[in-house]
Order: C-alpha cells, then structure tokens, then sequence
C-alpha cells in the first residue's frame, strides 16, 4: 500500500523546504496554501551558511550555483555579497560573516518549489480529528474542501499568523507579543545612472549597508533587483518606542493599517540631519518617501511551549519555523530558522517516522529559545 503523504499546511519557506527534504529521502507530502498562484514575494533576506549547505546535496546545486541562482544581484553577475563592514551585526549564526549572503525570497522559494505538489487556494478553516482513522486528522478549508490524513501525520509552517496553531490552541496561549519597537520599511526604484552615482560607491559591492545613529536608530539600505535600467531598493528605518504616546508605535494596528501612516513619521524622517551618502539619498527626501511604497512593521515573537507541542504532536499534529518560534523581521532569525526546522524535521521523519518527532522537538526546544531571546534583545 503506498504511503500516505505527510500534509503541510502553508508553502512558505520552512513548508517548501521540508518537502523538498521529504522528496529527497522518498516520503511524500502534499503542501496545502492559502494563496491562489505563487507569491512573487519581492524583497531580500539575509541567509546564513548553516541554513543554507545542507540543501545542497537535496537541490543537486553546489554552492556557487546556488547563491547564483537566487542573489539579490545574479542579474548583476553577483552572488548576493555582504560586506561585514557594512553591517551592524555581521556574524552569522556558524560563527562566520563571510557566508551570509542576500537571497531574493521569489527566486528561493521558486527553486524549492520545483517538483513538489502544491494545492493553492486552500485556507485552511478548521481542523477535526477523526477516531475512526487512528490519529488522523481532518483539515477543513474555507471552500468547503475536505482532507483526511490517515494518520500520516500534519505540520504546520504557516508562518507567525499560523491557523493551524489558533485552531487547536486557546488564544492565549497562541497569541504573539509585539515588541516595543518602530519600524517602517520602504522600497524604491532607481534609474541605474542614479544607482552608479548616489549609492553604489558607498555600498562598495555589498548588496545591504547599515549605520545607527545615536545608539538607537538604526538605518538600513540594500538591494531587492537589479533590472536593465533600474535597481530596486529596500529602505528600513528603526529605533525603540518612545513610551505610550509614540504616534509611530501602534502595535495594535489592523493589517489593513500598515501601509497608512501618521504625517509624524514623515517629520522625523525629514528632520534627520547630518546623514552621509547614501543614507541622506534615502531618508532626507520626504517627497521621494512618500512615493515610495511604505509599510509599518509589527515586532512580533512567540514560543508555544514545549508541553503543548508534545500534547499535539498525540495526536500526529506538528509544527516548524514561525508557526511556533516567531521571530521579528528585525533582529530575528526567521527565515533561517525555518530552514533548519525543514531540513532536520525531515532527517528526523526519514529516521524515526513521525513517531519521532517528540523526541525531536525536545533537541530543539532550547535553540528556539535561544532565537526567542536574542531577536526580543535587537
């Protein structure tokens, strides 16, 4: 009888990477997303060397090809470069600043997605577990579609929003803390006489490029694409919360909010004084901010505990990467974390079935830990 496929609730990174990982030691999966055709999802992120090589061998890619194929800057010739000397905080978590390198997230998750079998347009809506079926569960999408597992087992990677963990855990224990932290990012598109002139001799062939200012601040700059005739640019723009008056501060925004913002963001950002190149070409010029695509971000983190994974894990329900360690876009690892999750859980299942899986968790539990903490000291 074949074996049932193992189904994983979201196709983001860590989903991908897990299936990607299954397909290489010959167990099936099924990814099951919300969205109705593949996000094009562009911007960067920063992926370290101990998330990345071990996927080597399952992408039969060497290294070089690889960052080729998904840097910031391939059309440029490039592999995604970053210079430690460009960055606030250069190292990497295998002890390294030279084996960071920036991914454009669309053209990573494209590469992991080759061969996997995706249903898009599946929200998930509820999940009901069915005794008849030993510990299978049923998942119940927003359509009215129907799964049953058999018992194969479900993981979710539905990222920090995971409806599968609010569905099978109370709201308190599911919800995530916002940090008390400003943060507004913006992307801009560049003509390449611009790009040559006002950015690229400071950024000195490092794809990303930070400075802080009084102690705080912190200000990023890095690059999403390099077309024909432009560069797209990635601008972040952060410091702490003021206390409870901050106007820039509102954690409890709708997502509908994100991309409305108070005139006092645009004030502080045009009273900034005494920025160096490139930095006063991104942040002095409010008219050129106001054109540009602007979203507040929200800190968020989390961490189930690890006594509700095993309870869930009875009953053949498991997670990875932000579904159960959320970690901010700033100062958090999520991405890679992901990646690990996907990589190892995969050995783990390939060892052990998912009657391992418990045990898995239990090696794990004190590195989500550890990424809680650090991201929650950025």
């Amino acid at each position: 009888m074949p074996q049932a496929p193992i189904s994983i609730i979201g196709a983001g990174i860590g989903g991908l990477t897990l299936a990607r990982c299954l397909r290489h030691h010959g167990i099936p999966s099924i990814l099951y997303e919300k969205m109705s055709s593949a996000p094009h999802h562009h911007y960067g992120i920063t992926l370290n060397a101990s998330s990345y090589r071990p996927l080597l061998d399952v992408l039969d890619l060497d290294e070089t090809t690889f960052r080729r194929r998904v840097a910031v800057d391939n059309a440029n010739g490039g592999s995604g470069h970053i210079s430690p000397q460009a960055v606030i905080n250069p190292v990497d978590a295998a002890g390294s600043p030279s084996t960071c390198f920036r991914a454009h997230r669309g053209r990573l998750e494209r590469l992991l997605r080759e061969g996997l079998e995706i249903k898009w347009g599946h929200a998930l809506e509820q999940v009901e577990q069915t005794p008849t079926s030993g510990a299978g569960t049923a998942l119940l999408f927003q359509d009215g579609r129907r799964v049953e597992t058999r018992g194969s087992g479900v993981v979710g990677a539905d990222g920090p929003h995971s409806r599968l963990r609010q569905c099978l855990l109370s709201p308190e224990v599911a919800a995530l803390d916002v940090l008390p932290i400003v943060a507004y990012n913006g992307k801009r598109r560049v003509d390449r006489a611009t790009f040559d002139n006002a950015y690229a001799p400071y950024m000195k062939g490092s794809n990303e490029l930070e400075t802080r200012r009084e102690g705080s601040v912190v200000m990023n700059i890095s690059i999403i694409e390099f077309n024909e005739n432009s560069v797209d640019l990635s601008w972040t723009y952060s410091r702490p919360a003021r206390g409870p008056h901050d106007t820039l501060h509102r954690p409890n925004r709708s997502a509908a909010e994100a991309s409305s913002h108070p005139e006092d963001l645009y004030a502080e950002l045009g009273a900034l004084s005494g920025l160096e190149p490139p930095f006063n070409n991104a942040f002095n010029d409010v008219d050129k901010i106001r054109q540009d695509r602007v979203l507040h971000w929200l800190m968020r983190t989390g961490l189930v505990s690890l006594l509700n994974l095993q309870a869930l894990a009875q009953r053949g329900i498991f997670f990875i990467g932000d579904a159960i360690h959320a970690e901010p876009i700033l100062g958090g690892q999520g991405a890679n974390a992901a990646m690990v999750d996907g990589f190892q859980l995969a050995g783990c299942i390939a060892s052990c079935g998912v009657a391992g899986i418990s045990s898995w968790y239990e090696r794990q539990f004190s590195r989500w830990e550890t990424g809680s903490l650090r991201a929650k000291s950025y």
